[in-house]
């Protein structure tokens, strides 16, 4: 019997089915708000385009909806951001204006005409709404950041109509290069219940065609899906980068946020007079279907590029991924005049991976093309999805996105940090660490030392230290759970090695005090229960995090202190 209650699947099926419900719920949270924003674009689009005078007051809905977030949404601003950051280090509930504000937002940039997409409105709305749950079940850090992804999955597949590119956007968009399997369950769940309920409420998605002739892999159709990979990438760099550009320069020279808005809404309807169309605004739909049945001029990609940049980084609200849709499909179809694939299949292929080079997510992007657009693709589409994903860079569209690990083994990043505040090893640096490894014997002393004036690449570490007192137990209620605890150092020590802590050391005290306690001395044979203990966690910031979040109880009584560092490494 105590074998059997010992079964990881019989521990596990409890937290298993609670979670089951929860994402159940966060699955129709995510449903429900995202018919409502397909309903509403659906609405102000075609309002638009039956009125097109409306344009002309670009700037003025503009300057409304910069104004209603300078007084009533300043916490929620940030918008995708700010949900990344909250499942990296958890502070505040979302606050529930959240949903309603980036909604109203989005609706007067598509009715005026702006340039924007609705996938950064539906997460919002559907992970603000899931915070709700927070407050119901008192959610610790741990299952609040899963709570959270959850809500990313759910309002990513709903507002697509892909459950499985859902799941894995809502675990791959946090960190370039890492993926927590932790909250893969609740993420699965919330996309596919969030995706039904929108079909249930009546709103339907986008059929796109499919390439009704597929090539063999061949050495010219690998070569050609590597290429167009490459652009895809580069493109998709330019967008993220030019965006961010334009969004640092209104601020710097507008310091009165609702004008922001309004002179981009200015300049964005002259441009629209100037070009004498509306195909680069709102969300391009028709010209994204039209992409996979015509020849469309080859600079379409660019301007809505340069549309959209301007129209996210003046401050208005919508998402970036159907505009990326946009400019992918379009320049795919571009790139069919020199490539060896056919148009609709490059179009395909552009449609999901310039998405994946400016979100980094090349696997959620790999299977949301197998879903749209058919498995008998997937091959060409994975290749031009990892190819972007590479050349577009330590670059994104989300600047809170860490770096879990660089993209290229030859070219170290720091670790941890925001696609905002990295910054890379420059070239010259990388050459010398390529060219010059450190040698056991040629650059090291006698003692041990590398030699002064030598360069070699750092990466920040962090070291997490816990102070208690020696004679320290885990605490428990009862008196004999009291009485056979295992001592605070070892079950610290054997719980960081579970836990996968990169190093840990206990050491060793021969003098000291802990705040409030006399000096005490260590008499080897017989220490005082009193004397400090040390034990030292050596990992990444966000890991170390994580292993206090799951052990707040058994530290109830512990001294933390986190010190950040750099690991001097060959």
């Amino acid at each position: 019997m105590n074998k059997l209650r010992q079964l990881e699947q019989l521990i596990a099926l409890p937290q298993l089915s609670k979670w089951l419900i929860i994402s159940f719920v966060v699955g129709i949270f995510s449903g429900i708000g995202s018919a409502a924003l397909l309903a509403s674009l659906e609405w102000a689009t075609n309002w638009r385009e039956s009125h097109l005078w409306i344009i002309a007051l670009l700037p003025l809905g503009g300057f409304f909806s910069g104004w209603i977030y300078h007084q009533f949404g300043k916490r929620v601003e940030a918008g995708n951001n700010l949900l990344l950051e909250e499942i990296h280090h958890p502070k505040d509930i979302i606050p529930l204006r959240m949903a309603p504000l980036v909604l109203l937002g989005t609706d007067l940039t598509h009715l005026f005409g702006g340039s924007a997409g609705r996938e950064g409105t539906a997460l919002q709305i559907a992970a603000s709404l899931a915070d709700r749950l927070t407050k119901i079940f008192h959610f610790k850090h741990a299952d609040r950041r899963i709570l959270l992804m959850a809500g990313l999955s759910g309002g990513f597949a709903s507002v697509f109509g892909t459950p499985l590119a859902g799941t894995i956007f809502g675990l791959e968009v946090l960190a370039i290069g890492k993926i927590q399997h932790d909250a893969l369950f609740p993420c699965l769940v919330a996309a596919v219940v969030g995706d039904r309920v929108t079909l249930m409420l009546g709103l339907h998605h986008t059929a796109y065609r499919h390439a009704p002739i597929i090539p063999t892999v061949t050495v010219i159709g690998l070569i050609s899906a590597i290429v167009a990979g490459a652009i895809f990438g580069i493109v998709a760099m330019i967008f993220a980068k030019l965006t961010h550009k334009i969004s640092h320069i209104f601020q710097e020279k507008i310091s009165y946020p609702p004008l922001r808005p309004a002179v981009g809404g200015l300049i964005v309807a002259l441009a629209i007079w100037a070009v004498g169309t509306t195909k680069y605004i709102g969300l391009g739909i028709p010209t994204i279907v039209d992409a996979f049945n015509t020849q469309l001029p080859p600079w379409d990609f660019a301007a809505k590029i340069a549309f959209t940049a301007l129209t996210l980084g003046a401050g208005f609200k919508g998402g970036e991924v159907t505009p990326l849709f946009y400019i992918g499909a379009t320049l795919g179809n571009a790139l069919s005049l020199i490539l060896a694939l056919p148009a609709p299949l490059l179009a395909g292929m552009g449609f999901v991976a310039v998405f994946g080079g400016a979100a980094n997510t090349p696997i959620a992007s790999t299977l949301m093309g197998i879903e749209l657009f058919g498995l008998e693709s997937g091959v060409f589409i994975g290749i031009a999805c990892v190819a972007s994903y590479l050349f577009s860079g330590h670059a994104g569209i989300y600047n809170a996105q860490r770096l879990g690990s660089g993209k290229y083994h030859f070219m170290p990043v720091q670790e941890g940090r925001s696609l905002a505040s990295q910054t890379q090893v420059s070239a010259r640096t990388v050459e010398k660490k390529i060219e010059k490894q450190i040698h056991l014997f040629n650059d090291l002393h006698f003692w041990g030392f590398v030699h002064q004036g030598e360069e070699i690449a750092m990466h920040n570490l962090t070291v997490l230290r816990l102070y208690f007192h020696s004679g320290s137990r885990v605490p428990k209620k009862t008196f004999w759970q009291k009485l056979t605890a295992p001592t605070l150092t070892y079950y610290l020590a054997a719980r960081a090695k579970d836990f996968g802590i990169e190093q840990v050391v206990v050491h060793r005290v021969s003098v000291g005090f802990l705040k409030g306690d006399p000096l005490h001395h260590d008499h080897h044979e017989f220490p005082h229960h009193k004397l400090p203990q040390c034990v030292e966690l050596v990992d990444r910031e966000e890991k170390l995090r994580s292993f206090l979040d799951e052990h707040t109880d058994e530290l109830k009584e512990v001294r933390v202190v986190l010190l950040k560092c750099e690991e001097l490494s060959p």
